[in-house]
């Protein structure tokens, strides 16, 4: 039996997650000396004081692959070591912003009274919070792999994990509906940016729009298995050129639009709208595969905010930055034209880890990390980092075409939808930091900083591992 485990044993992922935490060990006690944080002595107790805690997550990336030789063998070998490689640059680079951010900006610090007693650096232990997210992400990740949902499920409700996602998709939208109502209700704005899309739990901030493009993804791939022939036939309403399904089924897709342009107006949040909508598209058309209905969505989402643009300040505020942010280059286009000047300065291979001045740039560990990629490690670490989520999305597409037959047509779906959540969110915020589109607060996955963020990505990976766990190929 132990020599049967043996031969399933996962090389390839386990050869992989090795290179990467040794990449991560090199980068990150450049990144300390660099930057001056510890004097680096030259033993093994010297390197194990700058690495421990920070190598935690890694190590756990690597007993996750141990374990699945012995659970899940089966499991696609390239996400696990791709996941590790971005949270590992998330770790790296949080560490290498810490100090320059908290040189620049200065917080005021009150006391139990509310009175300003003093100020302080702002972003103190922001690396050391990033590192207890990533290791919170992984233990979901594991949690994920390892708990035996479908016997615990099967056992209290006659259902299979996957089969208890799909069924109750209604429960999920009035759960995504009420996490919606309540962000209007009781959402705060700890930036000052107008967008009130937090919830203030005292020790940490949630962001509920991360859990509610899970919810859904989760939806959309339920109601769309079920009627999957009913909208992708011809049958229905004629409006012109194009074939509408009946109404009970266009509702829906109706009211994803009207929750885009809700979000728009009411939370101020453009990046939660366009992602929420990019990702219900793409799994419209890999169900339906009729373009027209995405030419439609897209003319409808088009529209809408056209006429938001022209009655909503904040939409055409951010519009008018984009297209000319010189204008307002020592107010609101400051952002923008020094994250220009700094990945211009970044060159080809860069200034070198902690030898640029990244932390000008306002935010630039979460909405702007890709600005600081671009600075220190040049157009070769951007292309390195954007290869690396081409080939994270490939993964998830493939898991999904690696499914076999039909009648596992909501984990198809799950899996398009979950590796979509990845892929139109990397897009938007790396347009928004080249400036190729107007900047939307988003984060990068796995590599920018924040909480809620982390987390849900790496539920996200856990959900696609444990579906490429069943799979017989690939």
């Amino acid at each position: 039996m132990i020599f049967q485990r043996l031969r399933q044993f996962r090389g390839i992922e386990f050869q992989l997650l090795v290179t990467v935490l040794l990449f991560f060990a090199a980068g990150y006690l450049l990144v300390v000396t660099a930057t001056r944080q510890q004097a680096f002595v030259a033993s093994v107790p010297g390197v194990l004081s700058i690495l421990w805690p920070s190598t935690l997550p890694l190590l756990l990336f690597i007993g996750i692959s141990v374990g699945l030789s012995f659970h899940s063998p089966n499991a696609d070998q390239v996400l696990l070591p791709l996941v590790a490689l971005l949270a590992g640059f998330s770790l790296m680079l949080t560490a290498r912003l810490e100090p320059s951010l908290n040189q620049i900006y200065f917080c005021d610090i009150y006391n139990r009274a509310g009175e300003v007693v003093g100020s302080g650096p702002c972003y103190e232990g922001v690396a050391a919070k990033q590192s207890l997210w990533v290791t919170m992400g992984v233990i979901i990740l594991a949690v994920m792999l390892f708990v035996p949902w479908d016997r615990l499920l099967i056992r209290s409700m006659r259902l299979s994990l996957i089969d208890f996602l799909d069924h109750h998709r209604y429960i999920w939208l009035g759960l995504g509906l009420l996490l919606i109502f309540a962000t209007f209700i009781f959402g705060v704005d700890p930036n000052g940016s107008g967008v009130k899309v937090w919830f203030n739990f005292g020790a940490f901030l949630f962001q509920p729009s991360e859990l509610l493009k899970i919810i859904l993804v989760i939806f959309m791939a339920s109601y769309l298995n079920e009627h999957r022939e009913v909208v992708s036939s011809g049958s229905g309403y004629r409006l012109g050129p194009l074939t509408l399904p009946p109404l009970p089924y266009l509702v829906p897709i109706i009211g994803m639009w009207g929750l885009a342009m809700a979000t728009i107006v009411f939370q101020r949040d453009l990046g939660a709208a366009l992602l929420l909508f990019g990702v219900f598209l793409a799994m419209l058309y890999v169900a339906t595969a009729r373009g027209l209905y995405v030419l439609v969505a897209v003319l409808a989402f088009a529209i809408g905010a056209y006429v938001l643009y022209q009655f909503l300040p904040v939409v055409s505020l951010r519009v008018s930055i984009w297209l000319d942010p010189w204008s307002v280059a020592q107010g609101y286009g400051y952002q923008i034209v020094q994250a220009i000047y700094a990945l211009s300065s970044g060159g080809i291979f860069g200034t070198g880890l902690g030898m640029g001045v990244p932390a000008i740039v306002p935010a630039i560990h979460t909405d702007f990390i890709f600005t600081a990629i671009g600075e220190e490690l040049g157009l070769a670490g951007t292309l390195a980092v954007l290869i690396a989520y081409v080939l994270l999305i490939f993964r998830g597409f493939h898991i999904a075409l690696a499914i076999p037959g039909r009648f596992r047509g909501f984990e198809q779906l799950l899996a398009v939808g979950l590796t979509t959540i990845i892929a139109v969110q990397t897009i938007i915020i790396l347009g928004g930091n080249l400036r190729l589109i107007p900047l939307t607060g988003i984060t990068l996955p796995f590599i920018s900083y924040g909480g809620s963020s982390v987390l849900i990505n790496f539920l996200v990976v856990g959900l696609l591992m444990r579906i490429s766990a069943g799979t017989r190929r690939g």
